[in-house]
C-alpha cells in the first residue's frame, strides 16, 4: 500500500513533465537507452551530441528507478556520469551535470571507488545479481558497455518541436528567414515567438544547440542573444545572468559587438551586429526551470593567482607562470593538475606568452601532449585531466605566459 502511495504521488508530481522525442521520463528526468557498448569516452561524446551528459544518479530512488530502467532491456551494466579523482573518497566524485560531488548519496560497492592500478575513475553500475544497483570504478577505455543518456526533462507543449530543459528553441534554418542582422533577428524572436535571441547557460545547453544545427552548411556561425553595451562586458538580451556561464573563444581577436556560436568548437566568438547570419530564438516554456549549480573548485594559494602547484584545479580556470607581468627573474618550478567533468576534455588556450622557457603538457598518465612556446595556440587534452609544467630559468625582460582551461 505504501508502496503504491508512494508511486501514485511520484506520478503526479511528474505529470506536468515531458522529454525531447526518443526519451523516456523517468521521475523528473529524460533518458535514453543506448545498447551498443562503447568506452567512456565514446559514450559520452555519444550523450554530448544529444545535449546530454551519462545518466547522473543523486539519491536512492533514482539509483532503483536507473537499475530498473536498464534491467529492464536486460542491460547488465551502464557508464555513469560520475568520474572519481581519488581513491574511497566520494566527494571526489564529480557528476557530469554539475550538480556536484556524490559525497551526499553514492551507492559504492564496498572498497570503491578505487583509481590507481588496475581500476580508474570512470563509473559504472551493475544491474543484476548480488551487485545489482552497486557502483564500482574502472579504467575508463578499459570495458565496453551500454549506457544511458540523461537530458534535462522539459514542459509538455504541443506547439513546440525543439522542446529542452524548460525552453522551446527556433533555430532559423527552419523558419522563413534564414539570415538576418542582430536587431532584426531579435525582432523576429520577439514578433513570431514572443522570445528573445538566445541566451546560454550551460555546457549542456550549448552542446544541445550545436545538436540543432549539426550538418548544416548554412550554420558556420549561430547568432547569439549577447551584445558588448559595455567595454569588454557581455549582457543577455533577455535579462538572464550572463556571468554564471561564459563560453567565449579566449583566442578570438575579433572586436565586435554581438557575439555568434562557431558550429565547429561551439566556443563563441565576437560577430558583427550587422553582419546577416543564421541565428537561434528562444522562449520559456515555463516560469519555473531549474537551473544547473555552477562548480567552480581551485585548491591553491589564494595569494597567488597563478595557481603554481595547484594539485585540483576545476575548469573553467586560468593558470599563469609564477609573479606573471613581473620583469623581475623568478625560477620557480610549477605544475598544475587541471581537470573537468568525465563529459568533457580540456581546452587550455595560451592567449599570453612572454618567455624563452617552454610548457610542457601531459596527459593524465603523465604521456606528453606537447609543449607550448607562443601566445595565441590552444591545445585539447585526450581525456578530462591534463597536466601542465613549466621550469622558469629567471632571465629578465618576460613577462611570463597566462592560460585559459575550459571544459571543451
Amino acid at each position: 500500500m505504501k508502496l503504491f502511495l508512494l508511486t501514485t504521488l511520484l506520478t503526479s508530481a511528474y505529470a506536468h513533465l515531458a522529454c525531447p522525442s526518443g526519451f523516456t521520463l523517468v521521475l523528473d528526468e529524460c533518458l535514453k537507452i543506448i545498447p551498443n557498448p562503447l568506452t567512456h569516452t565514446q559514450a559520452e561524446v555519444d550523450c554530448t551530441y544529444l545535449g546530454g551528459t551519462l545518466v547522473n544518479v543523486h539519491s536512492a530512488i533514482k539509483n532503483r528507478a536507473v537499475s530498473e530502467f536498464a534491467s529492464k532491456s536486460r542491460l547488465n551494466k551502464i557508464w555513469l556520469g560520475l568520474f572519481c579523482f581519488s581513491n574511497q573518497n566520494s566527494s571526489s566524485c564529480y557528476h557530469d551535470d554539475n550538480s556536484g560531488t556524490a559525497s551526499v548519496y553514492n551507492n559504492f560497492a564496498p572498497g570503491y571507488p578505487l583509481i590507481n592500478g588496475i581500476y580508474g575513475g570512470c563509473v559504472y553500475m551493475s544491474t543484476e545479481g548480488s551487485l545489482a544497483g552497486k557502483w564500482v570504478s574502472v579504467e575508463c577505455e578499459a570495458e565496453s558497455m551500454p549506457f544511458v543518456c540523461e537530458v534535462p526533462s522539459t514542459h509538455y507543449d504541443p506547439t513546440c518541436t525543439h522542446n529542452y530543459g524548460g525552453y522551446c528553441y527556433y533555430p532559423s534554418t527552419e523558419l522563413n528567414t534564414t539570415f538576418a542582422t542582430f536587431p532584426n533577428a531579435q525582432s523576429i524572436c520577439q514578433q513570431e515567438f514572443n522570445g528573445n535571441l538566445a541566451s546560454i547557460h550551460s555546457k549542456r545547453e550549448n552542446d544541445y544547440v550545436i545538436s540543432l544545427f549539426r550538418g548544416n552548411i548554412d550554420a558556420e556561425y549561430v547568432l547569439l542573444g549577447a551584445q558588448d553595451l559595455l567595454p569588454n562586458t557581455f549582457s543577455w538580451i533577455d535579462g538572464s545572468n550572463y556571468a554564471a556561464f561564459d563560453y567565449r573563444d579566449p583566442l578570438d581577436p575579433g572586436t565586435a559587438d554581438c557575439l555568434g556560436m562557431e558550429m565547429g568548437t561551439g566556443l563563441w566568438k565576437r560577430v558583427g551586429c550587422t553582419a546577416r547570419i543564421v541565428f537561434l530564438c528562444k522562449r520559456s516554456i515555463s516560469k519555473t526551470v531549474t537551473s544547473t549549480p555552477k562548480t567552480h573548485l581551485v585548491t591553491s594559494n589564494p595569494s597567488d593567482f597563478s595557481n603554481c602547484n595547484t594539485t585540483f584545479l576545476m575548469a573553467p580556470g586560468v593558470i599563469t607562470s609564477y609573479g606573471y607581468l613581473s620583469t623581475t627573474p623568478s625560477t620557480t618550478f610549477c605544475t598544475w593538475k587541471i581537470v573537468t567533468l568525465g563529459a568533457y576534455r580540456i581546452r587550455l588556450s595560451f592567449v599570453d606568452y612572454s618567455s624563452p622557457d617552454p610548457v610542457y603538457l601531459y596527459d593524465e598518465y603523465g604521456r606528453e601532449i606537447t609543449y607550448v612556446v607562443s601566445s595565441n595556440r590552444a591545445v585539447v587534452s585526450p581525456t578530462n585531466i591534463m597536466n601542465v609544467t613549466f621550469q622558469d630559468r629567471g632571465i629578465a625582460g618576460f613577462r611570463g605566459f597566462k592560460a585559459v582551461a575550459q571544459p571543451y
